[in-house]
């Protein structure tokens, strides 16, 4: 068994006992609704039978000036800002404790940026268990538990280490064949929705 292999197991072993025991510790998951401000009753903005307008409207509400500004930031994810390729102890005291609006490239290990190199970023499915741990993390931890988006540079290609690489998009429009951009808008579409991220 290779070493590249033991590590991912002992990362996987560990992240998986660490998020089972926070779901064990949290009873905000109830059959039709998800008590993100962990204060034991149904919120409107927690109540999916509410309108949009009243459940924004209540979320705003309830918001600090840090959660509100926080929701404006974009932060890059793991080897470019984020230190951790999952979540750790040390998030509780972070700034994005008061919760994001997305995270950027998260667990994508670019060839070009041997400090983001994950061993989450593939197979997809290894790719997506990961960012779900991030997102408990997101719901479980911060205060009012709104999710973070995840997003994805996609503009000539998904950015990620197992994406199809695409040309320039002045090069694709040059060709004047609008079929051909659609198809690779298609294709990076495709490959984001395989990895959890939007674009």
């Amino acid at each position: 068994m290779s070493n590249h292999f033991k590590r991912f197991l002992l990362v996987a072993a560990f992240s998986a006992l660490q998020f089972y025991s926070f779901a064990q510790n949290r009873a905000i998951y109830h059959k039709d609704w998800i008590d993100f401000n962990k204060n034991g009753k149904k919120d409107v903005y927690e109540d999916s039978k509410q309108s949009i307008a009243s459940r924004v409207d209540d979320l705003l509400s309830q918001m600090t000036a840090h959660e509100k500004a926080n929701q404006t930031v974009t932060l890059y994810g793991y080897g470019r800002v984020l230190k951790d390729e999952q979540p750790a102890a040390t998030w509780d005291n972070e700034i994005w404790k008061h919760g994001l609006a997305n995270i950027d490239e998260m667990l994508n290990s670019l060839a070009y940026n041997r400090s983001a190199k994950s061993l989450f970023s593939y197979p997809f499915s290894r790719h997506a268990v990961a960012l779900n741990n991030v997102q408990k993390w997101f719901i479980e931890h911060t205060r009012l538990g709104i999710p973070v988006d995840f997003t994805n540079e996609g503009i000539h290609g998904l950015n990620h280490d197992r994406a199809t690489p695409l040309p320039a998009p002045i090069n694709i429009g040059s060709t004047w064949n609008t079929k051909l951009v659609r198809t690779a808008g298609e294709i990076v579409g495709r490959e984001a929705k395989y990895l959890g991220q939007g674009l």
